[in-house]
Formats: structure tokens, C-alpha cells, sequence
């Protein structure tokens, strides 16, 4: 029984942070901008505090970290006439993938980090 709530709780969170809301009500946002990546330390909905102990920078070095095992992979499997010709086509595509999944990134550690530690 508790390994279905478990999962229950894990979709739950799963789609509050892809739709970038607070984990606890769902209807927080977490951003005020997202160009600007500037986030609520709150929510201006319910009060939660979103990143009290900064735990969400080790989920966001990890997360960068498979992205760029990703773009070597990818690398790798290209063959480019000339290695500039293949740096050209991959770190315009790596960049703008860090950057727009950036407040998914975010917004996914946030909730790892309340699934971990529920405030109450």
C-alpha cells in the first residue's frame, strides 16, 4: 500500500514541477520570469520555503552532467567531415539545451527535495 502512494506522490510531484508549480499546493509558480530565471524563495500561494539548504545545486551539477554525457554520446556518433564543422552543429545544441531545460532542471530538484523532505 504505501509503495502506490509513494508512486501516487511521485506522479504528483512529477507534473507540479514540469508545469513548474510549487510541489506542496500545485499552484504556486516558482518562477516569476523564466528568461530572466528569476524564482520565488516561497510560494506566494502556501508559504513554502522552495530551496532552504540550497540542496537543489547538487541535483542541478548532476543533471548538467548527464546533458553533457548526452552531447558527447552524440559526438561521438556524428561523423562530421572536420571535427570544427561537428563542434559547430553540437555546442549551439547543448547550450540551448542547457538553457531551456534550466527551470525544469530546477523546478525538478525543488521537488526531489520536498519528496525527500516534506515541510509541514
Amino acid at each position: 500500500m504505501q509503495s502506490r502512494q509513494l508512486l501516487r506522490v511521485s506522479r504528483q510531484l512529477l507534473g507540479r514541477a514540469l508545469r513548474l508549480r510549487c510541489p506542496r499546493c500545485g499552484e504556486g509558480k516558482i518562477f516569476r520570469r523564466l528568461l530572466t530565471y528569476s524564482e520565488y524563495t516561497s510560494c506566494p500561494r502556501c508559504g513554502l520555503r522552495y530551496d532552504p539548504r540550497g540542496e537543489s545545486l547538487a541535483f542541478m551539477y548532476v543533471s548538467t552532467a548527464f546533458l553533457t554525457g548526452l552531447m558527447v554520446i552524440v559526438m561521438l556518433l556524428m561523423h562530421p567531415e572536420s571535427i570544427a564543422s561537428g563542434r559547430m552543429v553540437v555546442i549551439p545544441i547543448a547550450l540551448a539545451l542547457y538553457v531551456s531545460t534550466l527551470p525544469v532542471r530546477k523546478a525538478l530538484a525543488i521537488a526531489l527535495n520536498y519528496l525527500n523532505h516534506p515541510a509541514p
